[in-house]
């Protein structure tokens, strides 16, 4: 990945976190990282465990962040999740975060999808 797109990310995670934290959920963790890939964010809210995929881009030139999510990486997210969950029994769902920037890292918008499927 390249310097900047690693950058970028970052950003986008840390204002996903904060966003999130402003709505009462309560961060688990950040960057779980299995075989399959990474989780972004793990959160809790209302005794529900949230999987939360953050997707950064720069304005919405060539696609917006909330094309990036497709099925494949729900799917890859959902494996994930099990291996997170270790045959845990537990109220989960896999969420989005959409973080789209201004060229000074400004916020132009964050959007929260939850229960993706």
């Amino acid at each position: 990945m390249k310097q900047e797109n690693r950058k970028t990310g970052n950003l986008g995670e840390s204002l996903a976190v904060d966003f999130l934290k402003e709505k009462g959920f309560e961060i688990i963790t950040r960057n779980f990282a299995t075989r399959f890939g990474e989780i972004d964010i793990v959160v809790k809210k209302d005794g529900v465990l949230v999987f939360v995929e953050v997707k950064t881009k720069r304005g919405d030139f060539f696609g917006s962040p909330e094309e990036m999510v497709g099925r494949n990486k729900v799917e890859r997210v959902r494996r994930m999740a099990q291996i997170y969950l270790d045959g845990e029994e537990a109220a989960c769902r896999i969420d989005m975060v959409a973080v789209v920037l201004g060229t000074d890292d400004r916020v132009v918008r964050i959007n929260h999808y939850k229960n993706l499927t």
